[in-house]
């Protein structure tokens, strides 16, 4: 199947639901099809009060829904939360630098990392974080990369107003950071 057919597909499902579940699916088949990962997880950005939520995953053994974690404080944080740039992480050490959670990953199989971040009207609305074999991102087309995030705006910016009311009284402070 076409990239064009893929992201046209996407596309649609998107704009023609509101439907979270339904996002998340299509997204996840998507992506499964343009890059391949072991686990897909999607975060939202609240960029006031510097703090990200998992609000899906392809697999909650791993990486579990809900929850928060402190941004700003990292390279990570810098280059696709702060500047909206994709990361690209090459293998395990690129994923030690990059999640708490590392050594799980790295047990799983998971040593390659594709971070995309996805803009809406100027900022950040969260990240679409795909995982895979050691270098399985590293000839991914940058436009490809953009035109993802940019499908997938709706199902991020429909996420982040209820991810802002259960943010409402968390301590940054206490959580763990990326």
């Amino acid at each position: 199947m076409s990239t064009t057919h893929i992201l046209g597909r996407l596309a649609h499902t998107l704009g023609q639901s509101n439907d979270a579940e339904r996002h998340w699916a299509a997204i996840s088949e998507a992506c499964q099809q343009l890059f391949g990962y072991g686990l897909l997880t999607g975060l939202v950005y609240l960029q006031q009060e510097k703090l990200m939520r998992r609000i899906y995953s392809s697999d909650e053994a791993i990486s579990p829904l809900g929850g928060f974690k402190a941004t700003g404080k990292g390279p990570w944080s810098a280059r696709v939360l702060d500047q909206g740039l994709p990361y690209i992480g090459r293998d395990e050490a690129d994923i030690r630098t990059v999640f708490s959670e590392a050594e799980d990953l790295v047990a799983r199989g998971l040593h390659a990392v594709l971070n995309i971040p996805v803009w809406y009207g100027g900022e950040v609305l969260g990240s679409i974080n795909i995982l895979g074999p050691r270098g399985a991102y590293n000839a991914v087309p940058e436009a490809l990369i953009h035109l993802v995030a940019g499908v997938c705006v709706p199902a991020l910016a429909s996420a982040r107003e209820t991810a802002k009311e259960a943010a409402r009284g968390i301590d940054s402070a206490s959580l763990q950071s990326v």
